[in-house]
């Protein structure tokens, strides 16, 4: 096992451009398993957030281009009539899996890291996705945030905005490009996967391959059995070309205190303005947007079943004892939900350490609502490799309760989930520059330092600093990578405040003693 790890190629980070869109006047970034956004306010950090969040959305099939609507399509191709081309296609991948699967199944040492897709079912692919991939993403978009797609452009900037995603396949080196462009008409989206692409199927997906293998032998409909078989393969094609952003996406908006106070409030406004449809239309109720809305839907979901997750921490700490812990060290106490008989609506509780009797969540500290749900999603939603999107995580948090956060940010990260946080904190950032640099002292040593034994790895961390640009010259706001310097900071410009605090201190001392 150790030796077929090593020969695994290195996966190529998730690229984003983004021109003219919303403050920012020009960005780009690559995704890291923990991307941190610093900078001054009004400078698109959350506007950047939200947008990789709509970005999962779409193509991890919570919206948009999913796994089902990509088999749909093939299902329809199929019942309309099948090219000799398709038909060949899918009949040259079948025998092409089939040799694999018997082999496999035959010689249990191993199975390759990775199948090669032939070329003449790249090319049918690649056709079904430019067809599936039209008019949705910018809709999603606008829907996350709340507003007209025009109104995400810039106002000084071209009159439109343009986002670019550059992927690579698991396996291969070369890249599939994507663009989505807004502008006062409407959104324009050109998907793109290459025909001369090498696509690749993860050998580590037998069991599903067999599976579909299996309905295509055991079916005696014809368009039922290729339809079955290309579901999967679209399926595993699909999680492999867009990993990460295949993957769910979870965004806990800022002010989450007020929103986990008032929750219970607003939904039944909604529900009720929704119970009114086709009677009268309401003309005072506010809209909410995308995020808060998956995040209000989200949260009437969390009592559902834990599922057992102890195998999934990759040799760390698992997602259930990182939530133990955060409980544990910065709570100081346990957040669950309770539904009542009554009505089919959770509420939320708190049970501070040691108490027999459990608070309403609106009663606790608002350190306690800000790290709910956090602890909730965790707990009931997220799965290792999808991705957490957390605003101002210090939010409602001592200084030293932003270092143990920090930590535990740094363990769910170890966990394999994908973290992005937007942070003001100078604690936030020290601590884990803290993490990076521990990463390079001996694990034998590491106890003397911190008893955690937590760090991460400098690869796995991307610090992106958003500056301002002149409004007077009509400039937005441009996004940089920042490194840990010589001082063994982030220079993020926090030094700089300090100093200048000093300084006023000195000259008020001054000033004093005259």
């Amino acid at each position: 096992m150790e030796a077929e790890e090593k020969k695994r190629p290195t996966e190529a980070l998730p690229q984003l451009s983004v021109t003219n869109f919303g403050p920012i006047e020009e960005a780009q970034l690559d995704l890291r398993p923990l991307t941190v956004f610093i900078g001054p306010s009004n400078t698109g950090k959350s506007y950047l957030a939200i947008l990789i969040y709509a970005l999962h959305r779409y193509f991890g099939g919570r919206a948009g281009m999913s796994s089902w609507r990509f088999h749909r399509l093939i299902q329809s191709l199929l019942i309309q009539g099948s090219s000799e081309a398709t038909s060949g296609a899918i009949k040259e991948l079948a025998e092409l899996l089939s040799a694999k699967v018997i082999k496999h199944e035959a010689d249990k040492s191993g199975s390759p890291e990775y199948i090669d897709v032939p070329e003449s079912v790249t090319t049918f692919l690649a056709t079904i996705f430019r067809e599936a991939g039209e008019g949705e993403l910018g809709e999603e978009v606008a829907r996350c945030f709340g507003v007209e797609a025009a109104a995400l452009c810039r106002k000084n900037g071209s009159g439109t905005a343009q986002i670019t995603i550059r992927v690579s396949p698991d396996g291969t080196s070369e890249s599939i490009e994507h663009q989505l462009v807004l502008g006062a008409e409407k959104a324009m989206f050109d998907p793109e996967i290459p025909e001369k692409i090498s696509l690749k199927l993860q050998g580590d997906q037998f069991d599903i391959i067999a599976y579909g293998l299996r309905l295509w032998n055991e079916s005696e409909d014809t368009q039922v059995y290729r339809s079955h078989f290309l579901r999967y393969v679209a399926l595993l094609l699909h999680r492999n070309i867009y990993k990460p952003f295949g993957r769910s996406a979870y965004y806990l908006p800022a002010d989450r205190t007020g929103i986990m106070h008032a929750h219970k409030a607003v939904v039944g406004a909604v529900l009720g303005s929704a119970a009114m449809t086709g009677i009268r239309r309401s003309r005072n109720m506010p809209l909410l947007s995308g995020i808060v809305g998956d995040f209000l839907e989200t949260l009437i979901t969390l009592d559902e079943p834990i599922r057992d997750r102890r195998d999934d921490s990759r040799g760390h700490e698992s997602i259930l004892d990182i939530c133990i812990a955060i409980e544990k060290s910065i709570m100081g106490g346990s957040v669950s939900t309770e539904r009542s008989e009554a009505i089919e609506y959770p509420e939320f509780v708190y049970q501070p350490t040691g108490w027999k009797e459990s608070l309403p969540l609106k009663n606790a500290s608002s350190m306690v609502s800000e790290l709910s749900p956090v602890v909730l999603y965790l707990r009931h939603q997220v799965e290792p490799g999808d991705v957490l999107i957390i605003e101002e995580p210090e939010s409602h948090l001592h200084p030293a309760m932003q270092v143990q956060f920090t930590r535990q940010l740094a363990a769910i990260v170890n966990a394999g989930v994908r973290v992005i946080v937007t942070t003001h904190s100078e604690w936030v950032l020290e601590e884990l520059a803290n993490l990076v640099r521990l990463s390079s002292v001996k694990e034998s040593d590491r106890a003397r330092i911190d008893d955690d034994d937590v760090s991460l790895d400098p690869a796995q961390v991307g610090a992106w600093l958003f500056k301002a640009g002149e409004p007077s010259k009509g400039e937005g706001s441009s996004v940089a990578e920042i490194a840990i310097d010589d001082s063994g900071v982030y220079p993020a410009g926090f030094d700089d405040v300090a100093a200048e605090l000093h300084n006023e201190w000195a000259e008020i001392t001054r000033q004093r003693e005259n």
